[in-house]
């Protein structure tokens, strides 16, 4: 059975997947034609935010709502939202991908997060010798994981504001946990409770398979031309996408000899940041009619480089994007 991304990257099996609204595949990619080369806006606003989840949003009130801090800390105790509030705000732009995001498609986002940082919290309990994981409880039942070490050298945030407004009901509201670097799967919503353990790491996942600690891997995406859009020789042909990872992006190529040779894109829209995603595009002439097929790669700052094949579909990462498009005289 394949399995599919419940929302924030969480896996279920397909069979009982209901999708809403979100925008994972365009239903024109297949449809002939020549479709406008238009990039999506570069902060995804919280409408078009993608959105893959197993069953309803939990109803939670924010006037009743508490978050519970327990135990290995000296003082638990619950907060209001107006008490989270109150708390230092730090703001982080991110993209997030779904870890079961297939090739080219489009299971990832790029927000403006806002909220107070985990370890700040914790640490003002007290935290107890020899804590080492903290475990976060969301209304739905689903459960991940953060190390002590995790929410210092990440700076985890607990975010309130998605793109400066309430997070809405949809995407956690009203506590979501941001990690960077991470896919979706450990960036859980509608979060209830903190508990700060001996024991750990584990999540919903343990035991599945689903390799949910591992960090985002290189990925790119080719949002234009679509697949078979139709173009007549000599047409200038405009090819765009966006490029994202653990690490911010170096280069992005593309190919259309599946690999043989590369054309360096140029990035056209970047906020030079590790974790945000960058806008690429380059030109093409083709002077003969038939079919090209459109692949492109990223590299990351870190020299990691996006990887032909998915060898592991459990991981995360993706192959090379891929689309096709047809030259020919009248198109």
């Amino acid at each position: 059975m394949r399995f599919l991304p419940h929302i924030f990257g969480y896996a279920m099996p397909a069979m009982v997947l209901i999708f809403s609204s979100c925008t994972s595949e365009k239903v024109d990619n297949e449809t002939p034609g020549n479709h406008e080369a238009v990039f999506p806006d570069f902060i995804t606003s919280n409408s078009e935010y993608y959105d893959t989840r197993l069953d309803g949003i939990p109803e939670i009130d924010g006037e009743s709502y508490e978050l519970k801090i327990s135990g290995a800390v000296d003082n638990p105790r619950t907060y209001s939202l107006e008490d989270l509030g109150k708390l230092e705000m730090v703001k982080k732009t991110l993209t997030i991908e779904c870890i079961g995001n297939s090739a080219n498609g489009s299971l990832m986002g790029n927000a403006e997060w806002r909220g107070f940082r985990v370890y700040d919290l914790l640490e003002g309990l007290g935290i107890q010798e020899g804590a080492s994981t903290v475990k976060y409880i969301s209304a739905d039942g689903y459960f991940t994981f953060n190390t002590l070490d995790e929410l210092q050298e990440s700076e985890v945030l607990g975010a309130l504001y998605m793109n400066d407004a309430s997070i809405p009901p949809l995407y956690g509201f009203p506590l979501r946990i941001i990690f960077p670097g991470y896919y979706g799967v450990r960036q859980p919503g509608w979060v209830v409770e903190i508990e700060v353990l001996n024991t750990g790491p584990e999540d919903f996942w343990s035991g599945s398979g689903w390799k949910t600690s591992t960090p985002m891997t290189v990925d790119s995406k080719i949002f234009f031309p679509a697949n078979n859009d139709r173009f007549n020789p000599g047409d200038s042909i405009r090819i765009g996408g966006a490029a994202y990872g653990a690490r911010r992006i170096s280069s992005v190529e593309v190919t259309l000899d599946k690999g043989m040779t590369w054309m360096p894109a140029t990035i056209t829209r970047s906020l030079d940041k590790d974790y945000v995603w960058v806008f690429w595009e380059l030109m093409i002439t083709p002077q003969e009619t038939g079919t090209i097929t459109i692949n492109s790669r990223a590299t990351s700052a870190d020299d990691a480089v996006q990887p032909r094949a998915d060898t592991d579909y459990l991981d995360g990462t993706n192959s090379w994007p891929e689309v096709s498009i047809k030259v020919q005289n009248g198109s």
